[in-house]
């Protein structure tokens, strides 16, 4: 498939925004014209421990506060991402301590603590949407840009947890878990009517309507979303007249759809959703012809999901059966060679045409068998019944290759939760994973979860996970353009080691640090086989030390802040050079300000990613490292049922670029100037 593919002085960037979080904080708190919440010194011991501690589902697969998940956890709300302007999960993935985007004018990819390996299609991530899996059978990738299968306004809040979390949910929960939970038909309760209108002629509306009814409840939401994108991308490796003199016109449009649908009824919750999203693809990339609009991709997913949920007895039973379907279309226009048959045109199409149909059950309980000992079990079987991956030649007549294949897997997991003391958690996960591929795995976690006073939280963290070769690696054969097929692939694996202490000030600001230790064994990355031909193997070890720290804080006055710095030394131990495409320093802020009684906010935010090295084509080169700002002016309950915000991006209009992939002529990939965004609703 042809979806491939600062500096020291950002640390002192870093400690500085820091510092000013602080100051803005205590400036706006004295201006508020009464005491300061945040004053520590003036808190009696019940402002102290009247914590305000958000509850997550994804760690350990049932409710608990964070402080006592055995991870590091970030819950974004809703009105965080109406504040902030968030039109995609790359938006708040790119806010979010500890991670960062790259974009290649086609596709997202996620990079967390720093790792972003070249054509890694976020399946080091595992995806879910109200618990249901959204990475496909065929990559294995999790699609966080407008090919995403919800739209940002229907969601309610966003759990991510990082570290391994294989001990629950097998491969792809290699670096962590993004839990996405939809709102609720209780929370829309009757129609809903929403747009935007933006930079580069970017458009989009939703209409949504939910219903509440005796025992049960539905919710129903149709989206569209079009963009010309940036119509004159100029790439100076193409800078030539017989290539358009490197300007790609009207080549990165992005159109998109989707519906959403979710019903309860008693103790059965049915959900369904589709998206469908063309992309025309800019760069040229795998040597096609630059500047044809025939070069695009096509992504389409959909499910369904039955979910039965009870507790009987005091013990909590959920049970889930699903049907996935994944479509994916690539059109690839080239020049007629000598090694094309006679009969071939000057130029034809070469198409990737991927179709993956699967389903399959789980079924989970929860009990607590004691009262210091909680107990959670399950099972899982995934029937992958139709994967195909052909490729072929739009021509009559032309080469076309055949590739299908099934397979089946099945896996069991326990997790235990012991509170030795009232302070002290032990928490103890495993989960036993088999494939027909290639045998099975087995993924462990352990953590201690210590809370010697309250509001004052350390946890140390073990966890090993997998990542299984997905279909892709194994068994794509591109004989025409050098892709040869890899039966013998092995899983990745990862063994993590993290040490954490969060610290709560009352209900006002909390303090989080973390240190962490990765050793990563079998890298599957591509291999030369010849001067033509490449295929995945498992050829590179990594081993990544770092450490992040954030500290934010939420007023009553409306006033809120975040800022965080993560900084890591990533290594491959074969050539004992710094990993390629790993930023060493990340930088956030995020301030928001109430301006007018609470209706109207001001929302600024600030990222900052060192500079990226990279081996490309033999050359060593580097992205430069950046600092962006984004700022959105929000109202909600201005006017009755009506919420809209106004965002600009890229406020200063820095020259952003990206790394690019070997797949790619150039070594850069330019990203948007600044843009703007006018989004609006209107509830019925």
């Amino acid at each position: 498939m042809r979806r491939f593919r600062p500096r020291p002085r950002l640390a002192l960037a870093g400690a500085l925004l820091l510092s000013l979080l602080c100051a803005t904080a205590a400036l706006a708190l004295d201006g508020a014209g009464e005491p300061a919440p945040s004053d520590l010194e003036s808190m009696d011991l019940e402002q102290l421990t009247n914590l305000k501690v958000e509850t997550v589902y994804g760690v350990s697969k049932f409710e608990q506060v964070v402080t006592e998940a055995p991870a590091s956890v970030t819950v974004v709300t809703s009105e965080e991402i109406k504040r902030y302007g968030w039109r995609t999960l790359a938006d708040v993935l790119k806010a979010t301590r500890g991670f960062f985007t790259t974009y290649d004018r086609n596709y997202s990819y996620i990079g967390t603590r720093g790792f972003n390996r070249p054509g890694d299609y976020n399946t080091r991530v595992l995806l879910l949407v109200d618990g249901h899996q959204i990475n496909d059978a065929i990559y294995e990738s999790a699609a966080i840009g407008t090919e995403f299968v919800l739209d940002m306004a229907l969601i309610d809040r966003i759990e991510i947890i990082r570290g391994p979390s294989s001990s629950l949910y097998g491969a792809g929960a290699f670096f962590g878990v993004i839990n996405v939970i939809s709102r609720s038909a209780k929370q829309l309760e009757g129609v809903e009517a929403g747009g935007s209108w933006g930079s580069q002629q970017t458009g989009s509306g939703r209409i949504s309507y939910g219903k509440i009814f005796n025992g049960g409840e539905f919710l129903i939401s149709g989206s569209g979303y079009s963009s010309r994108g940036n119509d004159r991308l100029f790439f100076p490796e193409f800078n030539d007249p017989s290539t358009n003199n490197g300007i790609a016109r009207n080549m990165d449009r992005d159109r998109s759809y989707s519906l959403f649908a979710s019903g309860h009824l008693r103790d059965f919750t049915l959900a369904g959703a589709l998206v469908s999203r063309d992309k025309r693809i800019p760069t040229a990339s795998f040597g096609t012809i630059f500047n044809d609009p025939r070069t695009n991709s096509n992504d389409r997913r959909s499910y369904l999901d039955l979910k039965y949920e009870k507790a009987i007895d005091g013990t909590g039973i959920t049970a889930r059966l699903f049907y996935d379907e994944f479509r994916f279309t690539g059109n690839f226009p080239y020049d007629k060679t000598g090694d094309d048959p006679p009969f071939y045109p000057a130029t034809y199409v070469n198409r990737d045409q991927h179709l993956a149909r699967w389903w399959g059950a789980e079924v989970q309980g929860s009990r607590q068998l004691l009262p210091r000992l909680q107990l959670t079990g399950g099972a899982r079987f995934r029937d992958n019944y139709q994967i195909d991956i052909p490729n072929f030649d739009r021509v009559p007549g032309g080469r076309s290759l055949e590739n299908s294949h099934q397979n089946v897997f099945y896996a069991l997991f326990g997790q235990a939760e012991l509170r030795i003391l009232d302070s002290l958690i032990l928490n103890a996960g495993v989960r036993y994973d088999h494939y027909e591929t290639f045998g099975g795995a087995t993924s462990p976690r352990l953590a201690l979860i210590y809370t010697p006073v309250e509001g004052t939280v350390f946890k140390l963290v073990y966890g090993q996970a997998f990542r299984a070769p997905n279909a892709y690696e194994l068994y794509y054969n591109d004989v025409f353009n050098g892709y040869a097929t890899s039966l013998s692939l092995k899983p990745e694996t990862v063994r993590s080691y993290e040490a954490i202490y969060e610290q709560y000030y009352g209900d006002v600001v909390r303090t989080s640090a973390s240190l962490f230790y990765n050793k990563i064994d079998n890298l599957i990355s591509y291999q030369d086989l010849s001067p033509t031909q490449v295929a995945f193997a498992n050829v590179e070890r990594v081993r990544a030390l770092g450490g992040e720290f954030e500290i934010e804080g939420q007023w009553s006055s409306g006033f809120a802040a975040r800022s965080s710095y993560g900084f890591v030394s990533a290594r491959d131990q074969g050539t004992d050079q710094s990993l390629d495409y790993s930023p060493r320093h990340l930088v956030k802020l995020n301030l928001t300000a109430p301006l007018y009684l609470k209706k109207v906010f001001a929302g600024v935010e600030m990222q900052g990613v060192s500079r990226r090295e990279f081996s490309h084509n033999g050359a060593q080169v580097a992205s430069p490292g950046y600092l962006v700002t984004n700022a959105t002016l929000s109202s909600t309950a201005l006017f009755p049922g009506v919420e809209a915000s106004f965002s600009v991006y890229n406020l200063l209009d820095r020259r952003l670029e990206d790394p690019a992939t070997t797949d790619h002529v150039q070594s850069l990939i330019p990203q948007d100037g600044r843009t703007y965004r006018l989004l609006f609703s209107y509830r019925f």
